[in-house]
């Protein structure tokens, strides 16, 4: 089942999240306390937008973004989307950004945009799912020393 994230879903939502980018490919060293804290920033405003995958009371997946007005109308950002990486390539993912796409045509959101580590498996899945490149945009980034 997809539904609207919840603050009672956190924990549950911050496991997933050490889950899946503790994982190849990434490898990253996230904590439950860090994965709480960037899912609650997230979710706890006027804008965000979350979604959760459960099957069985269990939280398999989930998403996290904000809805933003653009030049076009409104574009639904994904900052964040993992599945338990014990359940990636059993369709979950897939199914969560379809009901995502579901509920946002049904508010009226226009486009679903999100960025993703180029080369990685989730390129191609993000892909597979009716994403496109953007010819025009690039992500650039700046490094702040102290």
């Amino acid at each position: 089942m997809i539904r609207e994230y919840e603050p009672r879903d956190l924990e549950s939502c911050a496991a997933v999240f050490c889950s899946a980018f503790r994982a190849a490919p990434w490898h990253e060293n996230w904590t439950v306390t860090l994965a709480e804290t960037r899912i609650s920033e997230l979710t706890g405003t006027q804008l965000s937008a979350g979604f959760v995958y459960e099957e069985a009371g269990q939280i398999l997946g989930f998403a996290a973004g904000r809805v933003v007005t653009y030049l076009y109308g409104k574009e639904y950002v994904i900052d964040e989307f993992c599945a338990l990486s014990e359940m990636q390539g059993k369709g979950i993912g897939s199914r969560l950004l379809s009901g995502i796409a579901d509920a946002m045509r049904q508010q009226g959101i226009v486009s679903i945009v999100l960025q993703t580590t180029k080369g990685y498996p989730s390129e191609q899945f993000y892909l597979k799912n009716g994403f496109q490149h953007s010819p025009d945009m690039i992500t650039l980034y700046r490094k702040l020393n102290p």
